[in-house]
């Protein structure tokens, strides 16, 4: 197993945005949709910051595990640990590894992508991000947890001749406690309808995120998730889909 060294800095979770209606939404419905200008006034980020973020997708490399054969994913991946009194600590490189029982067409394997970019885990942005999602999590278990935090950047391509798949392997289960979606950015492309269910497949939610950080989070253990198959736009010569999908499970304190 290929690993480097863990990063030396330690980033202080700060929590100070007001994520308790979320939460509370979280808590009730078992998942809560976030419009992208909310995202962006709670976080406090500017226009420039937004962007530099953004650019990072750019940087994405082909995912050589896809199971349908498919050349239409981009990807990065790496992995945190959040400390109950607000620390986050970046792990040690490593593959990612899912069970067959929860992603039937990936799983079963060690997956190793490449890791994610000293600037874009550096960035003001994934860290006001990740506080605002401690925070809201911690909100919904009532205390202060330590968490493992799963960061998975996207860029799902579509051409006129291949359609691009947000989640070849279907409605699904990530198998952690919290999932968090969050759109970057939609190119030239149709598509792409986010569903969520209850754990017995009924739906209890239909919508397309189309605008940056347009953000859907759910409660893992009760809900499940998919998206729809994204087409180009006819006559385009790029079209893509970009998202970060953040994923937390509650660690033994």
């Amino acid at each position: 197993m290929h690993m480097t060294g863990p990063s030396k800095a330690q980033i202080p979770a700060q929590g100070s945005i007001h994520v308790e209606p979320f939460a509370r939404k979280l808590e009730s419905d078992n998942f809560v949709f976030i419009p992208g200008n909310a995202v962006s006034y709670l976080l406090d980020l500017s226009a420039g910051q937004t962007e530099s973020f953004g650019a990072h997708w750019d940087s994405l490399t082909l995912d050589r595990h896809m199971g349908d054969g498919g050349n239409y994913r981009y990807r990065r991946y790496g992995e945190f640990e959040s400390s109950a009194e607000g620390l986050r600590t970046q792990l040690p490189h490593g593959p990612y590894e899912q069970p067959k029982y929860i992603n039937a067409l990936n799983g079963g394997i060690a997956r190793l992508f490449d890791p994610l970019e000293p600037c874009f885990v550096g960035h003001v942005v994934l860290a006001a991000l990740l506080d605002a999602l401690t925070a809201m999590f911690n909100h919904c278990e009532g205390r202060a947890c330590r968490w493992n935090i799963r960061l998975h950047p996207y860029r799902i391509f579509a051409s006129e001749s291949q359609h691009g798949q947000p989640t070849p392997e279907g409605l699904h289960r990530d198998g952690v406690d919290y999932v968090a979606s969050l759109l970057m950015s939609r190119r030239n492309v149709r598509g792409a309808e986010t569903t969520v269910t209850n754990h017995l497949g009924q739906v209890l939610w239909q919508k397309t995120l189309m605008y940056p950080f347009d953000v859907i989070v759910g409660n893992d253990h009760e809900t499940m998730h998919a998206v729809s198959a994204l087409t180009a736009v006819p006559g385009s010569n790029v079209a893509y889909r970009d998202v970060l999908v953040v994923a937390f499970t509650q660690m033994p304190t």
